[in-house]
C-alpha cells in the first residue's frame, strides 16, 4: 500500500459538503477530493465485498455505509461480490464462494441498494473479465509486490491464502472492478473501501496513467480515481479488525445466537473498544441511542450495569441483522 498518499479525513471541504454527518463513517482519504468537488457530474462509485464468509460486523458496517452514500450522492453505485477473487486468494471451497455470494446479494437488496440507481455484480462477469484482461499489460509483477495488502502475513499465518500467482489474479479483477466506470467513458470514480485495500487505487491509477502513454496500445482512459476509506472495526481478541477469514477475530450474521451473546456481551477489556465500534458503525442506531452507548463505555469502569445494558441492546440488534441474513439465503 503506498501509504503516503492516504491521509486522515480532516480538512477536505468537498467531502465535508458532498457527504455532510455520513462523512464520520470514513478514517482516511485518498484523492476524494479531486472527484467529489463541486461541478463534478459524472461521478461512478464502485466497492466490493469477499464471500467467504457471512458478513463480520465490519462488512455488516461496510454495507450500511454503502447503501447511506448511494443515497447520499445520488449517482451510480457499482458493488461487487468478488467470488472469483476469494477463490483465488483465500482457501474456500468454490460451493461455499458462490452461496454466500448469492445470499450477499439478495443481503444488499434486503438492506436497501438501490438497483435503479446502482448495480450488484458478481465477478462471473464477462465484461470485467474481459476488462481484467486488457489492463493486465500495463502491470508487471513488481507492481503486486510493492502494492499488496498488509494483512497477508497474518492471513498465511492461519494457512488461508492462495498462490502468488491466485493473489495476482484477484488484485487484477479487483482493479478492473475500479476501472469499470472508465471503461464506460466516466471521468470520475470514488472507490470505498477498507483501509487495507488502499493499494487497489494505487494499482488502478497506474493502469490509468500507463495507458495514457502506450500510444497506439492506449485504451483512451481519461480517468480520475479518489477514494474514501471506511472505518475499521477493530478484531475482538487482540486481532487488528474483524476478519471473515479469522473467525476468532470477529462477529458475524452466521453466528448461532449463544455464540453471538458470549462475544458480544464479552467483559474481555481486549474486546470492548471493537464492540463500542460496532455499535457505532454497524448498528443503524439514531444518535440518541449512539450517544448513550458511548456515554456508558467511556463511564464503564464505575458503572459496568450501562454498559453490560447497551451490549445485550446490541446483541438484539444484531441478532435481528442475522435474522435477515437468513432469510436471505436461497
Amino acid at each position: 500500500m503506498c501509504a503516503e498518499a492516504v491521509e486522515p479525513l480532516v480538512n477536505l471541504p468537498a467531502v465535508e459538503e458532498r457527504l455532510g454527518t455520513l462523512r464520520t463513517r470514513f478514517s482516511h482519504a485518498d484523492g476524494a477530493e479531486s472527484v467529489l468537488r463541486p461541478g463534478v457530474e459524472d461521478l461512478h462509485v464502485v466497492t466490493g465485498f469477499g464471500p467467504t464468509n457471512a458478513p463480520t460486523a465490519g462488512t455488516l458496517s461496510v454495507m450500511i455505509g454503502t447503501v447511506e452514500l448511494q443515497r447520499r450522492l445520488n449517482v451510480p453505485v457499482t458493488a461487487v461480490i468478488s467470488e472469483l477473487g476469494a477463490w483465488n486468494s483465500r482457501n474456500v471451497a468454490w460451493a461455499r464462494l458462490e452461496q454466500v455470494r448469492d445470499q450477499m446479494l439478495e443481503f444488499l437488496r434486503a438492506l436497501g441498494f438501490d438497483e435503479t440507481q446502482g448495480r450488484l455484480r458478481s465477478h462471473v462477469d464477462l465484461d470485467n473479465l474481459t476488462r481484467a484482461g486488457k489492463i493486465a499489460r500495463f502491470l508487471g509483477r513488481r507492481d503486486f509486490l510493492e502494492h499488496r495488502e498488509e494483512l497477508l502475513e497474518l492471513y498465511e499465518d492461519h494457512g488461508l491464502l492462495g498462490s502468488e500467482v491466485g493473489l495476482t489474479v484477484d488484485a487484477l479483477y479487483t482493479v478492473a472492478d475500479i476501472l469499470e466506470p472508465a471503461d464506460r467513458g466516466h471521468h470520475h470514480v470514488l472507490m470505498i473501501s477498507g483501509l487495507e485495500e488502499a493499494y487497489f487505487t494505487e494499482l488502478a491509477r497506474l493502469v490509468v496513467t500507463r495507458q495514457k502513454s502506450s500510444g497506439s496500445t492506449s485504451l483512451n482512459w481519461s480517468t480520475k480515481i479518489g477514494a474514501l476509506y471506511f472505518r475499521v472495526i477493530e478484531g475482538l481478541a487482540g486481532y487488528p479488525k474483524m476478519s471473515k477469514s479469522i473467525p476468532d477475530s470477529a462477529i458475524h450474521l452466521g453466528m448461532e445466537a449463544d455464540v453471538l451473546s458470549v462475544r458480544i456481551t464479552s467483559e474481555s477489556p481486549a474486546d470492548q473498544r471493537a464492540l463500542m465500534s460496532a455499535m457505532e458503525l454497524a448498528s443503524g442506531w439514531d444518535l440518541e441511542t449512539l450517544n448513550t452507548a458511548r456515554y456508558a463505555y467511556q463511564h464503564r469502569d464505575k458503572n459496568q450495569a450501562a454498559w453490560g445494558k447497551a451490549k445485550e441492546h446490541y446483541l438484539t440488534t444484531f441478532l435481528t441483522f442475522a435474522e435477515q441474513w437468513r432469510a436471505c439465503a436461497r
